[in-house]
């Protein structure tokens, strides 16, 4: 399955090179390592005490002002993250008469900076799969929402307005704006507090089609979405998405031939926000 897994990363960023979010971009390409997944911070989950007549009423922990959290989340015009994904699948392969499967895992490392003014951001990315090792990096500069990506032969530039759209949407920030709208499935109150949403499948499944949707062809499903939002001080300080998706993919590869790729796992992807408002200059790549 090595050389599977390695099509499967090349699979996997087709979509992006093709003007959509798989890829990321910086003003300088930055060399990164892939690490493991952060874990959520410990929080308490809020109660309520139920009394009898008797009984001196105990005081019930105050919740979140989640209007006030949008509010903050709303005056963020610059960030820098970091996000770490674990993409953990089966892959099933059919074709020139043979099929097989395997358990393959991508570990995504993602540093970027985003600029809610001026619609422009940097984005580096390393791919690593494993068991195999098989390393991939992009990157990929947004100026005034044209996206620049950057592929084996040179920077490729492209008007997609779907490219952007995606990157604003679904990056931390852009989640938390939206989502602070609605309210919490449940609230966890500690030093850090967590507010926990259900995505339904059709709000989930534009982000699942940027990566899995190589072809023309691909059908994709995705359930069980789940974003978290972290807030310390009432600051944003990070979240954690995740979501199950299932792909079928037809490729008709020049080396391997003709094949049906299958894919079958989770993605758990967690943001940790480095810095906010600080204003960092990016400027189109030299092509």
């Amino acid at each position: 399955m090595k050389r599977y897994a390695l099509l499967l990363i090349v699979v996997l960023l087709a979509g992006a090179m093709a003007g959509c979010l798989g890829g990321g971009g910086s003003s300088v390409t930055q060399s990164t390592t892939a690490e493991s997944e952060s874990t959520a911070p410990t929080t308490t989950t809020a109660h309520q005490t139920t009394t009898t007549p008797s009984q001196t009423v105990a005081e019930t922990p105050a919740g979140p002002d989640v209007n006030a959290l949008l509010q903050g989340v709303s005056g963020i015009r610059q960030f820098t993250y970091t996000s770490n994904t674990s993409l953990e699948m089966f892959v099933a392969i059919e074709g020139n008469g043979t099929s097989q499967g395997d358990n393959v895992t991508l570990r995504i490392l993602e540093r970027g900076y985003m600029d809610f003014e001026s619609w422009s951001a940097w984005i580096n990315s390393t791919t690593v799969s494993l068991p195999d090792g098989a390393r991939t990096n992009t990157s990929r500069i947004v100026v005034g929402n044209v996206t620049y990506i950057q592929t084996i032969a040179g920077w490729v530039r492209t008007e997609d307005s779907t490219a952007s759209d995606i990157l604003w949407r679904y990056s931390i920030v852009g989640l938390a704006r939206e989502y602070l709208k609605e309210k919490p499935d449940s609230v966890e109150t500690g030093a850090v507090t967590k507010l926990t949403y259900r995505i339904p499948d059709y709000r989930i499944k534009p982000l699942a089609m940027v990566y899995f949707a190589a072809s023309p062809d691909t059908t994709v499903s995705v359930k069980d979405g789940l974003l978290e939002l972290w807030f310390s001080d009432g600051r944003l300080v990070g979240g954690r998405l995740s979501f199950s998706v299932s792909s079928e993919t037809n490729v008709d590869d020049p080396t391997l031939g003709k094949m049906t790729i299958k894919q079958d796992g989770k993605w758990s992807e967690t943001f940790e926000i480095d810095s906010i408002n600080e204003k960092r200059s990016v400027k189109e790549p030299s092509t």
